[in-house]
């Protein structure tokens, strides 16, 4: 029995971990006209259907509901936070696990989430 609840909750803790990976933000309608598309963080309008990648390493698609946005980002965390640290790495929205005082050295990383 325990361990059963132990998959449940285990389960129910990556479930939640996807789902905070992506948000939906409403379409802006106003009184009287239809909208035509979605605006981005800059304000600029985006069309129906289309998809794009931001800055911040974000997928992003403009629905008929609003923009459905999803990181791209697969974060680690299962390393030695004592010994390691994380580097982010812009360009291509990815992480390494490097050890603090040895930057060059690898650390092993056990799991990550996104």
């Amino acid at each position: 029995m325990n361990s059963i609840l132990g998959v449940l909750l285990t389960w129910t803790i990556v479930m939640t971990s996807c789902d905070a990976q992506c948000y939906l933000t409403q379409l802006e309608i106003t009184l009287g006209s239809q909208p035509e598309g979605c605006k981005d963080a800059h304000g600029v309008l985006k069309q129906f259907n289309t998809k794009w990648k931001t800055d911040d390493c974000q997928s992003c698609e403009c629905t008929d509901q609003g923009t459905e946005c999803c990181s791209l980002v697969k974060k680690p965390f299962l390393y030695d936070k004592n010994k390691c640290q994380e580097v982010f790495h812009k360009e291509n929205c990815t992480y390494t696990v490097v050890e603090k005082e040895n930057p060059l050295k690898p650390c092993e990383v056990l799991g990550y989430i996104g």
